[in-house]
């Protein structure tokens, strides 16, 4: 079983950053406040409220080691939305700081901040973010490192799910195939604040949801419970978090071989005839990418929420970005 112990996420979370710099490295360091002023700026940026040229003309370095679609595009479209420039190399394999040359993590903080006036990073190995930010003089952003975290997902889903069902407290919420993923564990540390009546999971049966994740909520008395077919699911939450069926390859270095199994069991899987011959009107959300644990004949119905989520993302990388230039 693959988790992050307890002890070790709270010195992820905290690690030894310089004094005085804002990064946002774990949702664990988000307060309420903090997730309900950024859901305030998002909305403000997606309505054109907001003043988006106020970080116009810094510099955001885009660092990803591991390979992304949405995030990364998503957080190049937010800069430039916000009058800003991007730097960074396609290929992360090509730079020095990388296993065959050697230059550790905690140098490559100290190089590029100063070169630009934020650092968003993507990294297979837990704790890359907090080991850049060690001796960065900028805001880091973490966007995903391994099996840890990535707070910015967290903060779009929350800012998604808002949106959606008006609100979550009190509402039932569903975790959908394998809840060992970074995208998980940085979400039930924001539900903590958001009061919902009962979280539940439909985890593979060869997979324990883990013990940190189960703690967080029932830390703040928040009810938890295991089902084994998501149809129950549908017919019982208010919203459903879809992950892949298997993600044990999260946290793979670039260039491996290893891939995740791709085959969802019709007990985990997703479809229209099941949303339809249930009646379902729970909401379905997905970091995504997707492989066949939600089937596309689910995308036209008023259930998925999925592509929206992509759509508000942009505006929430925009406020967590405006946020961090501004106070660097």
């Amino acid at each position: 079983m693959i988790y992050i112990d307890s002890a070790l996420q709270r010195g992820l979370a905290a690690g030894q950053s310089v004094p005085g710099v804002g990064h946002v490295l774990s949702a664990r360091d988000l307060t309420p406040d903090d997730v309900d002023s950024l859901c305030t700026m998002a909305a403000d940026f997606a309505t054109g409220r907001a003043d988006n040229q106020r970080s116009a003309g810094k510099t955001v370095a885009l660092l990803f080691f591991q390979s992304s679609t949405r995030t990364r595009l998503g957080f190049e479209v937010a800069t430039y939305s916000l009058g800003c420039h991007a730097i960074g190399m396609e290929d992360m394999s090509a730079s020095r700081s990388n296993t065959r040359t050697g230059e550790s993590l905690e140098d490559a903080g100290a190089v590029i901040s100063r070169l630009c006036d934020a650092i968003v990073i993507r990294h297979h190995e837990t704790g890359a973010a907090a080991r850049i930010a060690s001796k960065s003089r900028k805001p880091v952003i973490n966007a995903g490192d391994g099996w840890n975290e990535h707070p910015t997902q967290a903060l779009i889903d929350i800012f998604a799910m808002r949106r959606g069902l008006r609100g979550l407290r009190g509402k039932v919420l569903g975790f959908g195939g394998d809840p060992r993923g970074r995208t998980v564990r940085s979400l039930v540390q924001l539900l903590r604040h958001e009061a919902p009546a009962e979280v539940v999971f439909c985890p593979p049966p060869h997979v324990d949801v883990p013990p940190d994740v189960i703690a967080a909520l029932s830390e703040h008395q928040i009810r938890t419970r295991l089902i084994t077919d998501i149809e129950t699911a549908l017919t019982g939450c208010d919203a459903i978090m879809m992950a892949p069926y298997d993600m044990s390859d999260i946290g793979q270095a670039p260039g491996t071989d290893y891939v995740s199994p791709r085959h969802t069991p019709d007990s985990h899987q997703i479809t229209a005839e099941k949303i339809q011959r249930t009646k379902s009107k729970a909401l379905l959300y997905h970091p995504l990418p997707r492989q066949d644990e939600i089937t596309p004949d689910c995308d036209d119905l008023p259930n998925a929420m999925y592509f929206e989520q992509v759509r508000l993302s942009k505006f929430m990388r925009m406020a967590v970005l405006d946020r961090a230039l501004a106070t660097e």
